[in-house]
């Protein structure tokens, strides 16, 4: 009887994880033992996970390309390569939907480890608010952990984190830049073998949470993306967004779309949960962009520990070097493409309450220590099969600004036996915030080809 990857996997947490006492870690203990951003700052004891020591050192010469940064770590060699025939040896430090992705593919698939970089760095202002939001009382969580304070602006709200739903707020504040991004973002969805551009936008992103002059806008947005269509031609000149707020229970997401057909814009509040995203093709749902967007509240937010996995990072290659067509493989994307390295990943099982509706039943995500970005996902039905499984594509986007940046990333729909890779193509900061107007949902609608 083959064993079952969910217990399984969830056994090796529980063992593997260091056990976490609730209030070990003090406020005094950042920039200590613990980076300033609340990371443990020592090296594992085999030395495959080095010492944080700043971040990336970007070798001489190095420079940002248009809207893309070359590989710092370019002719670099796996240190060690996992594939169908070794993964059992792994097992602790893989994924659910990793060791499904072996398993399944023992013939295309395999993951190459490379050495371990802890690239992550931030400026002075963001450790600063986070290191203050560590003892003031007024940075706090409220509403059953749904909402958080204002007082937290400006840094990492939860350096010292003791639930699930506080970890999860760090992943979605997660620091990638003071005044926003824009990027072309395609989506590709590999159905039957055949990958289909499924979207091609203008999409800008920004988190207001960390502009700390907000005069002129809502401080109490935490964070806001809009995209303007421009491929394929049958919808090019639709544009959809959604706010996001800090406390989402009063204020919750305000979403709108434009269609050229009825050119006007319409609120919608459909872009939330488990209804299917469209422009991924179906393979996607609402709260599953960037592999988590929107409220938690349909379900109980449960932290496992912390543990070493094998994450995606510095993802240069997959994003810029590998063209679609590389990229793209029948079943998975291209394991030559991908870089994995071993990390410290804080682990929360999210499970559906009782009650209320969502297509998925249990959920996991592994949030990487240093950047707290969203690195693996995976989530499961009501029969306890597996449902989706996926994973967030990060680089450190070096030169100004200096910060991580997850803007791309992959999901396995093993229900209809497709994929889909979201987020390719050039990213870029802007040098300014957003001009308010330019982010009224009828201006985007103007400016739309028809």
């Amino acid at each position: 009887m083959q064993p079952n990857i969910y217990t399984t996997g969830l056994l090796a947490i529980v063992l593997a994880g260091p056990a976490l006492a609730e209030g070990s870690d003090l406020p005094s203990d950042l920039g200590g033992k613990l980076t300033r951003f609340g990371a443990i700052a020592v090296g594992n004891a085999e030395g495959t996970i080095p010492p944080y020591d700043g971040g990336l050192k970007v070798p001489a010469g190095l420079q940002p390309g248009d809207g893309s940064w070359p590989n710092p770590f370019e002719g670099e060699k796996p240190r060690l390569r996992i594939t169908a025939a070794n993964a059992d040896q792994y097992a602790e430090q893989l994924s659910a939907g990793q060791m499904r992705l072996l398993k399944q593919y023992p013939d295309t698939y395999f993951m190459d480890i490379y050495p371990t970089h802890r690239t992550a760095a931030f400026p002075e202002n963001f450790l600063a608010a986070t290191q203050r939001n560590a003892s003031d009382p007024d940075c706090k969580a409220m509403n059953d952990g749904l909402s958080i304070s204002e007082a937290c602006r400006g840094g990492l709200p939860f350096p010292l984190p003791k639930d699930g739903r506080q970890v999860m707020w760090n992943y979605i504040l997660n620091y990638q830049g003071v005044n926003g991004w824009d990027w072309n973002h395609s989506a590709y969805v590999v159905n039957q073998g055949r990958p289909t551009l499924t979207n091609t936008n203008r999409s800008t992103g920004e988190k207001p949470f960390y502009q700390l002059d907000v005069s002129g806008r809502d401080p109490k947005i935490a964070q806001r993306i809009w995209s303007r269509i421009v491929a394929p031609a049958r919808t090019a000149g639709q544009a959809s967004g959604y706010w996001d707020y800090l406390d989402p229970v009063d204020n919750a997401r305000y979403a709108w779309s434009y269609s050229t057909g009825q050119r006007r814009v319409r609120k919608a509040p459909e872009f939330a949960y488990d209804t299917p995203n469209s422009a991924f093709g179906g393979v996607a749902f609402y709260d599953e962009i960037f592999l988590f967007s929107g409220k938690m509240d349909r379900f109980d937010w449960k932290l496992l520990g912390k543990k070493e996995m094998f994450i995606p990072y510095s993802s240069y290659d997959l994003k810029w070097k590998c063209d679609m067509d590389t990229k793209l493989m029948e079943k998975h994307i291209n394991p030559a493409c991908e870089r994995w390295e071993l990390h410290r990943v804080w682990v929360v099982e999210a499970t559906r309450k009782e009650g209320v509706r969502h297509a998925q039943k249990k959920r996991r995500y592994y949030i990487d220590e240093d950047t707290f970005g969203a690195a693996l996902y995976d989530a499961w039905d009501d029969s306890g099969a597996m449902f989706r499984a996926g994973a967030q594509y990060n680089i450190q986007a070096y030169g100004m600004p200096n910060n991580p940046l997850q803007d791309s990333y992959s999901l396995y729909d093993f229900t209809r036996d497709q994929y889909g890779m979201f987020g390719n193509g050039p990213t870029r900061y802007r040098a300014a915030p957003v001009v308010e107007r330019e982010a009224n949902p009828q201006t985007i609608a103007g400016g739309q080809t028809r």
